[in-house]
């Protein structure tokens, strides 16, 4: 009889781990510029106006979509988990860690670049922003619950 990793609640009903709440809330917040696309869409009267609160200028959207990438990767591959793990597709699960790190580091050059076109002036939103990857990136490297996913789902194949 095999011990559990984690608390039974972080088991789906076939006993595979299921993500951690912390990993959609990380993917969101390193996704954000497709989850404000997103938002201006839904926002009929006044998409542009959304858009120019967060990005005044048009670059920093599309720069926010280049980064963001890795992000959205990350959430098709753990959303469609099911699909990949077939004999071929399985060496799909071990891109997530790697997306996510990627992700993370290019948003943190990218807040990096708008703090050296500030002349390194503070600014509590690239310091907030700076603040949120350093954790996420933290979290990322040291979460054993990630881990743990990645390796049960290498182990679980269904059926």
């Amino acid at each position: 009889m095999s011990k559990l990793l984690l608390p039974l609640n972080h088991y789906d009903e076939a006993g595979r781990i299921k993500p951690p709440r912390f990993f959609w809330w990380s993917c969101l917040f390193l996704a954000k510029s497709y989850v404000i696309f997103v938002l201006s869409l839904s926002n009929f009267r006044d998409a542009d106006g959304l858009l120019e609160i967060f990005y005044p200028q048009k670059s920093e959207l599309y720069i926010g979509f280049g980064i963001g990438g890795g992000a959205l990767l990350a959430i098709i591959i753990v959303a469609y988990r099911e699909k990949w793990w077939d004999g071929k597709w399985q060496f799909v699960r071990c891109l997530i860690k790697p997306c996510l790190i990627m992700t993370v580091l290019l948003d943190l050059a990218h807040q990096m670049q708008i703090s050296v076109s500030q002349y390194w002036q503070f600014s509590w939103p690239v310091g907030l922003m700076m603040l949120i990857d350093i954790v996420v990136l933290y979290w990322i490297l040291k979460s054993r619950h990630v881990r743990y996913m990645i390796a049960d789902w290498a182990d679980k194949q269904p059926t």
